[in-house]
């Protein structure tokens, strides 16, 4: 099924660059065959050049989406340690001199420059909106810290940006991924993952297919048959705009009317 899938996504890919460089071409030589041999050669030197671009992509998004699922399993290997503060206080010591342990925060204070900083990590698996927030900072505002670090698992409430203004200290708010970046990767101490979750399901050919008929393609198979229809009336070759373009509107018409296909949401994709 995947070299299936493959087969067709270079076939549809070849064929979309071949009918765009056999217009151009054909544009500027009203020789038949030689347009035809200059579109493939064109075509082929496309598909291999998004051939290497695509598999340098892959890889770079490969290894963030590794780091998203590991930085995952460590946020919920540490919320379901009984002292998730001992590593952290671990972690600080790698870095600064001064770090005072307390059992849901440290305080890293630098005396001479008269700047505290307070580390919480929160282990609510809901994450963290307002209301959260403002129990946090009335555990620690007898600090009276310079800043506020608070690592949780996600932002729940998107008012909590405007609410951080409120206060006289600067709080900083890191999700599970910005944890991962600004302090494990950052300090090269990673703690110990003791659960890991299951890796999504990868799409299967019916769910590329869903996506491509999903009834929000509909707007741009019209628009795009509408550009060809109306690009047709400017040039000799009408024959192959009015073919592409009422394959478009076919495409558009399926996807528009046919049930089965908008079955599938656009985020299992």
């Amino acid at each position: 099924m995947r070299k299936i899938r493959f087969i067709l996504k270079e076939t549809i890919q070849f064929f979309a660059l071949f009918i765009f460089f056999f217009v151009w071409c054909r544009y500027f030589s009203r020789n038949f065959g030689l347009s035809v041999t200059l579109s493939i050669i064109f075509s082929i030197l496309a598909l291999g050049f998004l051939f290497l671009f695509n598999k340098k992509r892959k890889q770079r998004s490969a290894l963030k989406q590794n780091e998203k699922i590991e930085a995952e399993n460590i946020y919920f290997s540490l919320a379901t340690e009984k002292d998730p503060m001992r590593f952290f206080f671990k972690l600080a010591q790698k870095k600064h001199k001064f770090v005072t342990y307390h059992k849901s925060y440290l305080v890293i204070d630098y005396p001479l420059e008269k700047v505290k900083t307070i580390l919480y990590f929160d282990a609510n698996y809901d994450g963290l909106g307002v209301s959260k927030l403002v129990e946090i900072y009335k555990k620690v505002k007898k600090e009276k810290a310079t800043k506020i670090v608070v690592c949780c698992r996600e932002i729940t409430d998107k008012n909590l940006f405007l609410f951080l203004s409120s206060f006289n200290e600067k709080i900083l708010v890191l999700n599970q991924y910005q944890t991962y970046e600004k302090l494990y990767k950052a300090y090269s101490f990673f703690p110990e993952v003791t659960i890991c979750q299951k890796p999504q399901q990868k799409p299967v050919f019916k769910d590329f297919i869903a996506y491509s008929f999903n009834k929000k393609r509909t707007k741009g198979y019209l628009f795009s048959a509408f550009i060809l229809f109306l690009s047709s009336l400017f040039v000799s070759q009408t024959f192959y705009y009015c073919l592409m373009s009422s394959i478009l509107l076919l495409l558009a018409l399926i996807s528009e009317f046919n049930p089965y296909f908008n079955l599938k949401k656009e985020e299992v994709i």
